[in-house]
């Protein structure tokens, strides 16, 4: 898809990433609240068991958590709309020609308005609770381009995948579970006992699941008031544009047979 193509085709990427958060929240009473209400939820239980019961020593560990489940909702999250996406926009892929690439892009979208409201509230809280530099905050835009491009490569991969092998979406659900308590969003690295001593686990931990750099660098930037490291920098980026260059390339060999397959 070319940048003259997304233009022709702006007008319907747009309804389609307004549906989807339309639908998302079609019938509720409480309508577009529901956005932050079920993190505020979230945060609170895990609060309950990683704070108090666990006693993780983390100041602030409510908006810790909180900061790190919006990088979650935003990829996971995307990831999930993105699966299954164009099975269920399959009338509208069989029929009407256009790149096949908005339907994820625009579900990605779509889902990005709830990450986006998670962090509107996250900024002001953790400029205000927290102690480090605002200085860093300079580095946010440039993470946030990173996660994106490593989300949308990401979703690409398992949209264009699940057209073809119903299972993606379900299996893309299920290791959304192990695979958040592998992420440091309920606790950092520094505050588990079992890690003291194992720098190989941590390093396993930190460099072989690839959103924990994205995390860890906004917990960074946002929560702590530092710099990110250099290292998770770098990572980000290499992994955000090698994402996404295979995920796109990956969505435009599938493409051509994927009305066929629907």
């Amino acid at each position: 898809m070319t940048a003259s193509a997304l233009a022709r085709h702006a007008p319907l990427f747009r309804n389609l990433a307004r549906r989807e958060v339309r639908q998302r929240y079609k019938g509720s009473v409480l309508g577009l609240a529901w956005a932050l209400i079920t993190p505020a939820i979230m945060v609170g239980a895990y609060s309950v068991v990683f704070k108090f019961l666990l006693r993780l020593d983390i100041p602030n560990y409510a908006l810790f958590l909180f900061v790190g489940l919006t990088v979650w909702t935003f990829f996971m999250g995307g990831a999930q709309v993105a699966s299954r996406s164009l099975v269920a926009n399959a009338s509208l892929v069989t029929k009407v020609r256009f790149p096949r690439q908005i339907v994820p892009l625009a579900a990605i979208a779509g889902n990005g308005f709830t990450a986006g409201a998670m962090l509107a509230v996250a900024l002001p809280l953790c400029a205000w609770l927290t102690e480090g530099s605002p200085l860093p905050l300079v580095s946010l835009p440039l993470l946030v381009v990173l996660l994106g491009a490593f989300t949308v490569g990401f979703g690409l991969l398992v949209a264009g995948l699940n057209v073809y092998f119903r299972d993606v979406e379900h299996i893309v659900a299920a290791v959304s579970m192990p695979w958040i308590f592998l992420t440091p969003i309920f606790y950092s690295f520094d505050a588990v006992p079992g890690l003291e001593g194992r720098g190989w686990a941590l390093d396993l931990l930190h460099y072989a699941n690839p959103i924990a750099p994205f995390v860890i660098a906004i917990q960074d930037a946002l929560f702590w008031g530092e710099w990110p490291a250099a290292g998770d920098l770098a990572y980000c980026a290499v992994a955000g544009l090698l994402a996404l260059a295979a995920g796109w390339a990956a969505f435009r060999r599938l493409e051509p047979e994927m009305a066929v397959e629907l």
